[in-house]
């Protein structure tokens, strides 16, 4: 008689708006076909660390996500075993600890599937920006439409400053991180010219990716627009400096959907206040920003507040569906796509 293979033991640490954000019914469905979930939906609003040590007890994996306390030492006893965790968001450094690592516990996140999200906000800001549709709508809501004979019109006089995504135009990515490579890929059917900015890549890889590999003092003068795609690190913190700034072309175009340590604030509203560049910016240094920041005065900057990745709709089911198919591949073969591993973390956002 052929053997049916046991169902793994899932426990489910997740947020119940979690939860129902990344893994809708046909996901859950499947789900249950090769898991057996220790703890059954509804799930609590906020995640305990006794409620781990709970519900971690048989397990031998997990589903992790924003809201997830890290799995301490404490939390890991309870654990004995734990041999993955699936985390259904971005870096896992919120939820690991250093017992995760010397325990041997295999670790995957959303991480590629959230970059996909992210770098379609950047691509969406960077042309809402070159076409000056913020400006347009300002002007359409105002009445500014309307012209004499013989005169032009407020809208007329932004048409000369409006410019398209192609081979005319140079855009530098710093990072060639999973947004930073899909961002790339974006770009490759509009024909720019792409420069790129990442000391941790080869020269292969860069070959590979169709990018010009230069350093940050070339890229910056260099490109009409500048797309941030950097992990905050210790070492990227400041990374984009003054004179960085004050480097870049009049007109180009600011892009940061990374963090916004990675940037000189000061030096960036300087250069914005001046009018000479523009901004989309989704990350600031300071969060949420604050009401009096002079950012909010600013016509020449779109302002987002930290939405740029993983907070569509049918992204996070996206999310769900990667966490559980990633728990299907260890399952059935004992292997994980985009594996987080521990030296991995002093590059990883």
């Amino acid at each position: 008689m052929e053997q049916t293979k046991p169902k793994i033991k899932l426990a489910i640490l997740m947020t119940g708006e979690m939860f129902r954000r990344a893994i809708c019914p046909e996901e859950l469905t499947f789900l249950e076909t090769f898991a057996e979930l220790v703890n059954k939906p509804p799930y609590p609003d906020r995640i305990s660390e006794a409620y781990m040590q709970e519900h971690l007890a048989g397990a031998q994996a997990c589903f992790t996500c924003w809201g997830t306390p890290v799995l301490s030492e404490a939390v890991l006893a309870h654990a004995p075993e734990l041999k993955v965790i699936l985390h259904g968001a971005g870096t896992p450094k919120a939820i690991v600890s250093e017992g995760v690592w010397l325990r041997g516990i295999r670790v995957a996140t959303a991480a590629p599937v959230i970059a996909i999200d992210v770098a379609e906000s950047a691509l969406g800001g960077m042309i809402y920006c070159l076409k000056h549709f913020g400006d347009y709508d300002r002007l359409m809501r105002a009445g500014r439409w309307q012209k004499t004979a013989g005169s032009v019109s407020d809208v007329d006089a932004l048409k000369p400053q409006l410019k398209r995504l192609n081979g005319r135009l140079t855009v530098g990515i710093v990072g060639a991180s999973h947004v930073g490579r899909n961002m790339i890929r974006f770009l490759k059917p509009f024909g720019v010219r792409i420069l790129l900015y990442d000391p941790t890549l080869s020269a292969d890889m860069a070959r590979e990716l169709g990018v010009t590999q230069v350093c940050l003092e070339t890229l910056m003068p260099g490109s009409d627009v500048v797309s941030v795609h950097a992990p905050q690190l210790p070492g990227t913190r400041g990374m984009i400096t003054a004179d960085l700034l004050a480097s870049m072309p009049d007109g180009a175009l600011f892009v940061n959907t990374s963090r916004g340590s990675i940037v000189d604030q000061k030096a960036l509203l300087a250069e914005l206040k001046s009018g000479r560049i523009s901004a989309y910016l989704d990350v600031y240094e300071q969060e949420p920003l604050p009401a009096d920041s002079e950012l909010h005065t600013l016509d020449n900057v779109l302002l987002t507040p930290h939405v740029s990745g993983g907070h569509t709709v049918n992204g996070g089911f996206e999310r769900g569906n990667y966490i559980v198919n990633q728990l299907y591949s260890y399952w059935q073969t004992g292997k994980l796509q985009h594996e987080a591993l521990r030296d991995m973390l002093d590059t990883m956002a």
